[in-house]
């Protein structure tokens, strides 16, 4: 594999070629077993594919070159099962909120004081979590928000998830 690499990177496509067929296998059955979704797991593995494509040439690999593309495989996956949960829990929200909705005018004041309140905690623990949940509640757009905070979508979107998380257990429990 060392060597097929070697040449993968020194130009040679035939040996690219090799690489990426003997991964995708892999990566197709590996994604199937965590993800049990046939379809679902072909195209994490082919984006996982598209990842190690573009990173391969200049990635400096401290522990080979096959843990590295499985552990890119992991986060694609990670990524997949950890927004398909958000989903999941947005659909739930929209339910709850729409039951609340048809509550009367007193339970909407008492959410609306629950909900600043937890706020308040939430920037009195890490501000960066109120503005993320502040500026995505305002409807800014990801890049006009990541470029606002000189963050990366990537963190923007584990701070929103890390927010999401702090004000459901708050207006839950009560605590942050």
């Amino acid at each position: 594999m060392k060597e097929l690499l070697a040449r993968a990177r020194a130009g040679d496509k035939a040996a690219e070629q090799q690489i990426f067929q003997y991964l995708l296998v892999r990566f197709e059955l590996f994604a199937k077993r965590r993800i049990r979704d046939g379809e679902t797991s072909r195209d994490i593995a082919q984006e996982a594919c598209v990842t190690v494509l573009a990173k391969y040439k200049t990635e400096v690999f401290t522990i080979g070159f096959g843990p590295w593309a499985y552990g890119v495989l992991r986060m694609k996956i990670g990524n997949h099962i950890q927004k398909a949960k958000t989903e999941r829990q947005n659909i739930s929200s929209e339910s709850d909120v729409d039951s609340i909705a048809g509550q009367s005018a007193d339970i909407n004041c008492e959410l609306k004081t629950k909900l600043l309140e937890c706020l308040k905690k939430i920037s009195d623990r890490n501000s960066r979590y109120a503005r993320v949940l502040n500026l995505t509640y305002q409807g800014f757009k990801t890049d006009e928000m990541c470029q606002r905070l000189g963050i990366t979508p990537g963190n923007f979107y584990v701070i929103l998830n890390r927010g999401r998380s702090m004000l459901r257990l708050c207006l839950d429990k009560g605590e942050v």
